[in-house]
């Protein structure tokens, strides 16, 4: 089937979302069986063009991350048992933080706390990175501070997975925004992925908004840019997509892997988060939200960016993004 014949199902799917932002650009792209195809929707007075739209992928960096971690431990670089401690002369060699609980958020970081909150506005002089409460010297201290083993299941940490990246760059004797075009980007030939944003590509970054519809200016991130840093378009996130899909990559396939388990069906590899035979992970920024999953039984993908901060309890690119696998798994 030529999945381009898929346009009108997904737009209905994809309209709820786009009826509401006059300035929306949402880009989706699906592969399905070995077939790929694009869509961009627009809304009422945003003109699309011939180009290559740049988005904040936000959390969908987090996999960028694990899928670093699962080539250096395939090549045998690191170990997902190393201890944290490991990385860091003044944290215990034997602190119970391991690699692992980094990845899979069982690492026993605190969430996001009143409290700190508070102190944070009062303590202008130490710089932290959004939607990251603590700053690396804070983390490090931390864990010198909390050496038992963390008594927290599991507890979504942008910190954690902050940390992760400094520790893997660290290990690859370069920093974060170059181990990923090393690593990642220049092997899987995705020219429109990266942090800074480059001159010649400055006019293809989409203009954020908020979920009120205010623009916001580009994410700036300093210290935990692993967690959330990334700019990606549809068309390089299929490139990733594919590959995790095919299984080529050892240390990619690596990071499917069940870690944590939460119900019969549903836990988290490395990153990844596993619902049923769906992996997969979702994104979003002060002014941009994103989804990115794979059913492997299947073959089938989609990446959905949106240049919108969405409701968790309304139409959003994650629940465009599940829908469309499903209208995928039909076919």
């Amino acid at each position: 089937m030529d999945l381009h014949n898929l346009k009108k199902d997904i737009f209905k799917i994809a309209y709820p979302y786009i009826k509401t932002r006059p300035n929306v650009a949402l880009s989706i792209g699906i592969i399905s069986q070995g077939q790929e195809a694009t869509f961009t929707f627009g809304g009422s007075n945003f003109i699309l063009e011939e180009k290559s739209y740049i988005y904040e992928v936000g959390s969908i960096s987090k996999v960028f991350t694990t899928s670093i971690l699962g080539e250096m431990i395939q090549e045998g670089k690191i170990h997902v048992e190393d201890s944290i401690g490991k990385y860091f002369s003044t944290i215990p060699d034997t602190h119970p933080v391991t690699l692992k609980r980094l990845a899979n958020h069982t690492s026993g970081l605190p969430g996001i706390g009143v409290l700190k909150n508070i102190y944070n506005v009062f303590d202008a002089q130490t710089p932290r990175d959004p939607f990251c409460q603590y700053s690396l010297d804070e983390t490090i201290h931390y864990f010198i501070t909390h050496t038992d083993e963390p008594k927290v299941k599991f507890r979504y940490s942008n910190v954690g997975m902050g940390l992760l990246g400094y520790i893997l760059a660290n290990t690859l004797h370069t920093d974060f925004e170059t181990a990923i075009k090393q690593r990642l980007t220049d092997p899987l030939n995705m020219p429109n992925t990266f942090i800074s944003i480059p001159t010649d590509q400055a006019e293809a970054v989409l203009q954020g908004y908020t979920i009120l519809g205010h623009k916001k200016p580009p994410l700036q991130m300093n210290e935990f840019m692993a967690a959330g840093a990334v700019r990606s378009t549809v068309n390089d996130l299929l490139k990733f997509t594919k590959v995790h899909l095919s299984d080529e990559n050892l240390g990619y396939t690596l990071t499917h892997q069940t870690t944590e388990t939460f119900s019969e069906n549903i836990g988290i590899g490395l990153g990844w988060q596993l619902d049923h035979n769906i992996i997969w992970h979702n994104g979003s920024t002060k002014a941009f939200s994103s989804y990115l999953g794979f059913d492997k039984a299947q073959q089938t993908g989609v990446v959905v960016l949106s240049n919108y901060r969405s409701p968790i309890l309304a139409a959003n690119p994650s629940q465009i993004g599940k829908d469309i696998l499903q209208l995928l798994k039909v076919q």
